[in-house]
């Protein structure tokens, strides 16, 4: 069911979609942590503009810091998520290479962060997803207490 452009219901959750290149690392983090932190405030989804396996270094680092990654999978960009989206954070160095169409029916946010895989020096090199997942968790913090802030 669609919404009319720039209007989102007011009986339902916000939507935000965290999107990157792929949905391998960094959006899957994000939405690990605002299920985990936003769970009462807003929907959480990500994807990415390409297919991609999820990085077991991705779940490693997720589980040391005791987060549930059941149900994390890679999923792929279409129209009905953007038309389901309120906010789109694009996790990525340069949005240019997303080519994200801006729509009215949300609003676009980017996070400028390094892909971990490519910073990492090895298959084994967690310290890049470390530093990602640190990263992350304090933005989605941020976010959630923002959001917070606004309902008082």
């Amino acid at each position: 069911m669609s919404r009319p452009a720039g209007k989102a219901s007011l009986r339902r959750k916000p939507h935000v979609l965290f999107m990157g290149p792929t949905n391998s690392a960094r959006t899957q983090m994000a939405e690990a942590y605002g299920r985990d932190l936003l769970a009462d405030l807003v929907e959480v989804r990500s994807a990415g503009m390409a297919a991609s396996d999820l990085d077991p270094r991705t779940r490693q680092v997720l589980q040391t810091d005791g987060i549930d990654t059941n149900g994390l999978y890679t999923k792929i960009v279409d129209p009905n998520l953007l038309d389901w989206a309120d906010l789109v954070v694009t996790l990525c160095a340069d949005t240019h290479r997303l080519k994200l169409q801006e729509q009215e029916s949300f609003v676009h946010k980017n996070w400028s962060m390094e892909d971990p895989a490519r910073l990492a020096k090895g298959p084994d090199d967690l310290a890049p997803y470390l530093q990602a997942r640190d990263d992350i968790k304090r933005r989605v913090r941020q976010f959630s207490n923002s959001i917070r802030l606004m309902h008082r």
